[in-house]
């Protein structure tokens, strides 16, 4: 009877051992894991918002040329073409990383933020749009982008608080679009 309760006690440790080591290591694999897709998301992410930058870049370049009001040196419309073709592929290559890894809330607001830049840049190729809507549309554009990052943080687990505001307008006072009068928000749908 004691060898029984002896093999007993030794199996029952010896079982007591293995489910504790596989339920560490099992613990320690799903921490890889996520770490490892973590790394992968923060990677998609950098490297859209990089992509998406650099677009954004060439078409102001672009519009400095065409008159209006950006605080970057002007480019030909023949070479910003070319660089905003380009800039165009690499955005396209970068997004789908962000469709396959990103949030549902991280892909919506990135979605939006790519749109405003667009936006912004069939100005850069001829469409006709008043300085002061571009201006809107440029601080627009950067409040969506600010938006991605959020979601990005968030996403990714960042808690170290939101993002501080810009540091004021980019444009000095004399070129600034008037504020939306009381009629303007009226007439908005």
């Amino acid at each position: 009877m004691q060898q029984v309760i002896t093999i007993a006690g030794v199996l029952l440790g010896a079982g007591a051992t293995f489910a504790g080591a596989a339920f560490t290591e099992r613990s320690k694999w799903r921490r890889t894991q996520r770490s490892r897709w973590d790394d992968r998301r923060l990677v998609a992410y950098s490297e859209f918002a990089h992509s998406l930058k650099h677009f954004a870049v060439v078409s102001q370049r672009m519009v400095v040329g065409r008159g209006f009001p950006q605080a970057g040196q002007p480019i030909s419309e023949g070479e910003g073409t070319q660089l905003l073709a380009e800039a165009e592929s690499e955005k396209a290559l970068k997004w789908e990383m962000v469709l396959l890894l990103g949030s549902s809330e991280a892909v919506a607001a990135a979605r939006l933020w790519n749109k405003a830049v667009w936006e912004l840049s069939l100005v850069a190729v001829g469409r006709e749009m008043s300085h002061d809507d571009y201006l809107r549309a440029y601080e627009a554009a950067g409040h969506k982008r600010n938006a991605f990052y959020e979601c990005a943080r968030k996403d990714l687990g960042v808690r170290r608080g939101e993002l501080p505001s810009g540091d004021g307008p980019w444009l000095p006072q004399n070129v600034l679009p008037p504020p939306p009068s009381a009629d303007d928000e009226i007439a908005a749908p």
